[in-house]
């Protein structure tokens, strides 16, 4: 069953624009990968928010990724550009 997976970034104050670019230059590649099925983004510059919609064939999928992402160190060049930490919402996906 398909996994939905809900991203939500806060951004420093002086590191939104960062951060908008950040996910726009990494986003591709995690489109690419093996298990995603639908990778989109939204932003809005009034909360320094950005908001990641994962769609993905199955968890171990997501996982896997979160792992490579990991080992990268991109999670926590990504953290480091956060006031709080991300929260990740992972939702059965139904329709």
């Amino acid at each position: 069953m398909s996994v939905t997976v809900m991203l939500t970034l806060k951004a420093k104050d002086d590191m939104f624009d960062t951060l908008e670019g950040t996910m726009k230059a990494i986003l591709p590649d995690t489109a690419a990968r093996d298990g995603a099925e639908l990778i989109s983004a939204a932003s809005d510059a009034a909360s320094k928010t950005v908001i990641v919609y994962e769609l993905w064939d199955k968890i171990e999928s997501q996982r896997a990724y979160m792992a490579w992402r990991t080992e990268r160190g991109d999670i926590d060049k990504l953290v480091s550009l956060l006031r709080e930490p991300p929260q990740v919402d992972v939702l059965n996906h139904i329709f």
